[in-house]
């Protein structure tokens, strides 16, 4: 697992190469944000983003 810009990544290594973005708010609760693989991942990871940005200002 990676953190970056406030998100992990989780690669899976199987098939396409996928990838789970997800933020997680205190130890315990985690929310998937996004996911797809690498063909899509910069795609993917600005939408996680853009995720993790409506919910702080209370949009989701």
């Amino acid at each position: 697992m990676e953190y970056f810009r406030g998100i992990g990544e989780l690669k899976i290594n199987y098939g396409p190469g996928y990838r789970i973005y997800f933020v997680k708010q205190g130890k315990q609760i985690i929310l998937l944000l996004n996911a797809g693989d690498k063909s899509t991942q910069q795609k993917d990871i600005e939408k996680a983003l853009q995720l993790v940005k409506e919910m702080k200002h209370g949009n989701y």
